[in-house]
């Protein structure tokens, strides 16, 4: 025998392309520069002076990912009032993206009176930003910000201390569509999401097993012009 000749074929295509030939001494190789979350299949044959015999065929290889779930969102997570309606959170990328890239952030919140936490946006990874509308005044909240890539959710940056929803003296800012979310245990609605008035349909993710939900839709539409009477 002279040696081994190694092939492979991916799950997206009909034709065996050749890795390596080896030495007859060779009884392992590894193969490099495969692509992640494909599919593979590979094949051995063995070549004399006559010629490649029959091959040995391997079942199919699914490749997975090494990557893990970021680190959490790196502190500080700063708080400030923008306006008698709306509260600014920032904070900082993590340190880790676990070996995938960052899809986003998501951002949820618990009133101190309350035992749910309840998430309200989510932003694409770019952005360490997120505002939060009509928080309730003088009430104490806990805020946590998680990381994703495509593994899942980090754990999550959380406030060291409550926020305090303090706006007196600051003016409001319009009010735009949103739609709004509720628990069964708690009497509060929070805001969860601004759209655009053409989007007619939304998504809701993340909601908790064996909890009720109820929803409401409130939309905003412009003022008309008050016509002058002559």
């Amino acid at each position: 025998m002279r040696c081994y000749c190694i092939e492979k074929r991916s799950a997206t295509s009909t034709k065996w392309t050749k890795v390596i030939t080896l030495d007859a001494h060779c009884r392992q190789y590894t193969v490099d520069n495969l692509k992640e979350k494909c599919e593979y299949w590979f094949r051995v044959s063995a070549e004399n002076a006559v010629g490649l015999g029959a091959p040995a065929v391997t079942e199919s290889v699914s490749l997975k990912t090494h990557a893990t779930v970021p680190s959490p969102p790196t502190a500080p997570l700063e708080a400030r009032v923008l306006a008698a309606n709306a509260h600014i959170f920032e904070w900082g990328i993590p340190e880790s993206d676990g070996g995938a890239p960052l899809l986003g952030y998501h951002i949820a919140i618990r009133d101190m009176k309350k035992t749910m936490w309840i998430e309200v946006g989510r932003v694409p990874a770019g952005v360490q930003r997120f505002q939060i509308r009509d928080l309730q005044e003088n009430h104490e909240y806990m805020i946590r910000i998680f990381a994703k890539n495509e593994i899942g959710l980090s754990e999550p940056l959380e406030s060291e201390e409550p926020y305090v929803a303090m706006t007196a003296g600051h003016l409001s800012l319009p009010d735009e569509p949103h739609t709004e979310i509720s628990s069964c245990n708690t009497s509060s609605w929070l805001r969860n999401h601004n759209m655009d008035a053409d989007i007619h349909s939304y998504a809701r993710g993340i909601l908790l097993r064996r909890d009720e939900y109820f929803f409401r839709i409130w939309a905003k539409m412009p003022k008309s012009k008050k016509k002058n009477s002559k």
